[in-house]
């Protein structure tokens, strides 16, 4: 039996002691990481099923409006000045649920990393005027002017559907909260560097706090049974991954009761040989936390 003089005995235990307090350390931080990660599952699960519930209204809702309009059209029991009126409260519905399920589709593609951009010559003008002609109802309807300053043409190598995603969402959000009788300003300019798109409102503007939190999928400031605008939480998810896809960027200038302007940002790319368009994998859930 090996003898240990006090002082090796000491060193021993010692050692053994401290080996054993790293231990303890280290099982202390992989219990809180499992806990943090046991939390961020939670809400996830807890946004997923709000998710759903939400776009079971933001589907049910057009979908019960175009079948009602077209079941008195096909009856023949209106009107013509209420067929005409029906003919355009249809086309209004299927417009928003085709706008909503795009976005559910785009997201599921960034969720599989399936969106890859592909450069192209855009006319970013006319593709503005494009989109802004898409929801010239929603204008109508609030009586909001829409005001588009910037140079026209406008040409811009970059993806033409992920800009038009894009552009599609902030001028619905500009519009969905925009008051009554407001106003909606989009500007956008090009130089040698890059495509800047500022697309702003006088609303009633976000919380700094709140800056970063509206840009996480499903996430709706507004939601609950005092829920008033439209939408399910994806659009402004969907802007930033398709920007950053592009090597941009999107920002947030917004303070409560001063409105907000949201403004993209894409690099021009190297070589502008891409071809001419007239009209111009990301995945969404956190990286997992290593141990």
């Amino acid at each position: 039996m090996l003898k240990l003089t006090d002082e090796e005995l000491l060193a021993e235990l010692t050692g053994r002691f401290d080996a054993n307090r790293r231990a303890i350390n280290d099982l202390r931080e992989l219990t809180r990481k499992l806990e943090a990660t046991n939390r961020r599952l939670q809400e996830a699960e807890a946004l997923k099923s709000h998710f759903l519930s939400n776009i079971r209204n933001e589907i049910n809702n057009p979908l019960t409006a175009i079948m009602g309009f077209a079941c008195q059209l096909k009856n023949g029991t209106v009107s013509a000045e209420q067929a005409s009126r029906n003919g355009r409260l249809i086309y209004d519905e299927a417009f928003e649920l085709n706008f909503q399920l795009e976005n559910v589709f785009v997201a599921a593609g960034l969720e599989a990393g399936q969106e890859m951009p592909t450069l192209e010559q855009v006319d970013v003008g006319s593709l503005l005027a494009d989109v802004l002609s898409e929801f010239e109802h929603r204008g109508h309807e609030k009586g909001v002017e829409v005001r588009c300053i910037g140079d026209r043409p406008l040409p811009f190598v970059t993806d033409q559907r992920f800009l038009q995603i894009i552009l599609r969402n902030l001028v619905a959000n500009a519009l969905e909260f925009s008051p009554r009788w407001g106003t909606v300003t989009v500007d956008s300019s090009v130089n040698e560097v890059e495509l800047r798109v500022a697309v702003g409102d006088n609303g009633p503007g976000i919380d700094l706090l709140h800056h970063e939190t509206i840009f996480d999928r499903f996430r709706q400031l507004d939601s609950g049974s005092s829920k008033k605008h439209r939408g399910h939480g994806l659009g402004l998810s969907i802007c930033r991954a398709l920007a950053e896809l592009s090597g941009g960027k999107i920002s947030i200038d917004s303070a409560p009761g001063q409105g907000s302007v949201f403004t993209l940002i894409l690099p021009r790319p190297e070589g502008d040989d891409a071809l001419f368009a007239p009209s111009g994998s990301r995945i969404f859930l956190d990286a997992a936390e290593s141990f």
